[in-house]
């Protein structure tokens, strides 16, 4: 690590160049797409938390003079409008930096005194993770107010909670992070000798202190470098509805990265206006490749994508024959469904996803509780019951852990609570594993109707057409686990394959035995038309009409001798109006 003299020498700092000549480029682009957009407030912000001396030893601008420099530069070519006012907060915590920085910006502004007409400065000497509280009470914490946060410490000074409180802030936000890969690997290999056993002096245990207050305490210490940065970017960017692309600096003398240069904003075109800046410098300073320049570097970029997304509404009413109102709070599932799913060719025609790995990446409605807090004294004396979901799965299934997605589960329990709360009965269709935590009868109406969707029993069928939700067996025992707690209970067995796609679907007796002990079934047939578009082929089985006219008699016969109330849904054999309101009983 250099010392404190040598971050002011740029002769040797190819890194900090390099960093210096990205943030003038894209804070130019900011200015630029900011000040086209006539509906924001002329009130717009920036925030410089490790602002330094502001120059370098041989005159080069530092972040606080580039972006004065910058803004001056709009100005006179006439590219700002009129009465705007960019209100800057520059913070230093060294002594002797904050004395240059508060004598630079004085000397750049009175050479430059255009500037005063646009910028309003305020420097500030301190902890950026003390001073930020008092900085965010000075500014318009709305969504019409452009804010540009610089975060560039020389370690692991940055605290997570400052961090999070800057995500959370309501503005337009566009955050420069400069995660320091170089530190993390450094004090993370403390953690790991604590793991081993080994007995830690104060000095590593303070280490271990400060990693944790830098990367937070839902990361994994432990973990290597890449999944590390991904949990972080996950857990503090991504989750907040924010896009991520990072630039990799290398080390001087090896091919090995430094640090990461993170650019988190909330509009998926300036992350990849960004993430072209990127692959520019990129082909500026290593030349192009046999396979190619800036595009070729483009592709290698670190990028994530919001892991939620926020809506304007949430309660609606349904046109599902057997529903009333609902709620979709995630687009996407990770499932994977492949019938085709009629939910994910609904969210791909509506442009929410882009294709099927798009939808296998599910998006969470971060507003989906605020929104209920409005809507239910809204819809409340309008509504029979809420059912969770028609578009997506409540309890959805992660293949690899083999657990329901924790974050997918807290919401759900925490919609059904609340709308519980309201005395509205809740009903559920998942594909993935019921959590005991809906046993709470003090939490959760013991009306609530909890379902599961069974087709087959064939863990052939299931990897071909349902690869990735939870086993049939685990779903099944989850749903019994609620019945023999007194809880009622649901199957769907729709859509049902033929023969010709699952050679053990004509034995409708085994599913409709294993799911004995539920209250209702509800049956339907399998759209072939739409598989055959989905798959570019065509089912050769033809009597399809005779063959659901055939398992819907036996799913009603079924269910008439053990006293299961049931629906055949519109379209299949045998199917009937007056069944239709099987959760209005």
């Amino acid at each position: 690590m250099a010392d404190k003299q040598d971050l002011w020498n740029l002769s040797n700092r190819l890194s900090t160049k390099t960093k210096l000549e990205i943030l003038e480029k894209i804070f130019d682009v900011w200015l630029t797409i900011w000040n086209n957009q006539k509906w924001v407030s002329n009130e717009w912000y920036i925030i410089d938390l490790f602002a330094g001396r502001g120059k370098y030893n041989d005159g080069t601008y530092g972040s606080p003079l580039i972006f004065l420099d910058k803004i001056l530069k709009k100005r006179i070519d006439k590219k700002l409008r009129e009465n705007i006012k960019i209100k800057c907060f520059f913070i230093e915590l060294n002594k002797d930096n904050f004395a240059c920085l508060k004598e630079n910006i004085e000397e750049f502004l009175n050479k430059n005194p255009e500037t005063n007409k646009v910028v309003e400065s305020q420097v500030y000497i301190g902890d950026c993770n003390e001073k930020i509280p008092e900085i965010i009470r000075q500014i318009n914490n709305t969504p019409k107010n452009p804010l540009f946060v610089l975060i560039d410490p020389t370690g692991l000074q940055i605290k997570r909670k400052t961090v999070d409180l800057m995500v959370k802030l309501n503005n337009p936000k566009d955050i420069m992070f400069n995660y320091i890969l170089e530190g993390v690997r450094r004090t993370s290999g403390v953690a790991k000798k604590r793991r081993s056993g080994t007995e830690l002096t104060e000095k590593e245990i303070k280490t271990i202190n400060t990693l944790k207050e830098f990367i937070g305490d839902d990361i994994n210490l432990i973990g290597n470098d890449q999944k590390m940065l991904e949990d972080f970017v996950g857990s503090v960017f991504t989750s907040k509805g924010l896009h991520v692309v990072g630039y990799d600096i290398k080390y001087p003398d090896r091919n090995d990265t430094l640090y990461y240069l993170l650019y988190a904003c909330k509009k998926p075109n300036i992350a990849e206006i960004v993430k072209d800046v990127y692959a520019r410098q990129k082909e500026k300073i290593l030349g192009r490749t046999l396979f190619g320049g800036k595009d070729f570097y483009k592709e290698k970029i670190f990028e994530a994508s919001p892991t939620v997304i926020n809506r304007k509404t949430l309660l609606y009413q349904t046109k599902v024959e057997y529903g009333d109102w609902t709620i979709n709070h995630i687009v996407g599932c990770k499932h994977g469904c492949k019938f085709p799913c009629y939910a994910m060719m609904m969210a791909k025609k509506f442009g929410w996803v882009k294709d099927y790995e798009d939808w296998r990446n599910p998006k969470i409605v971060a507003n989906a509780l605020e929104l209920l807090e409005k809507e239910i004294p809204k819809y409340k004396n309008y509504i029979d019951f809420v059912h969770l979901c028609f578009m997506t799965d409540p309890f959805m299934y992660d293949y690899k852990t083999k657990m329901i997605i924790p974050e997918i589960k807290e919401l759900t329990l925490n919609i059904i609570e609340r709308l519980n709360k309201e005395g509205i009965r809740v009903t559920t269709l998942t594909k993935g594993i019921y959590p005991e935590d809906l046993l709470n009868k003090r939490k959760f109406l013991e009306t609530n109707e909890y379902g599961i969707t069974l087709v087959s029993l064939n863990d052939d069928f299931k990897n071909k057409f349902e690869p990735y939700s939870a086993p049939y067996e685990e779903r099944i025992a989850a749903l019994k686990k609620l019945a023999d707690n007194g809880l009622k209970t649901w199957v769907s067995i729709e859509p049902y394959p033929v023969p010709a796609l699952d050679p053990q679907s004509a034995d409708i007796e085994r599913i409709l035995n294993k799911v004995s002990f539920v209250k209702k079934i509800i049956f339907g047939k399998l759209n072939y038309r739409r598989l055959a578009e989905y798959n570019n082929s065509y089912c050769a089985w033809k009597n399809n009409e005779e063959f659901y006219r055939e398992m819907a008699q036996k799913v009603i016969e079924f269910c008439k001798k053990n006293d299961i109330k049931y629906h055949i849904k519109f379209g299949t054999p045998l199917s009937k109006n007056e069944s239709v309101n099987i959760f209005k009983e």
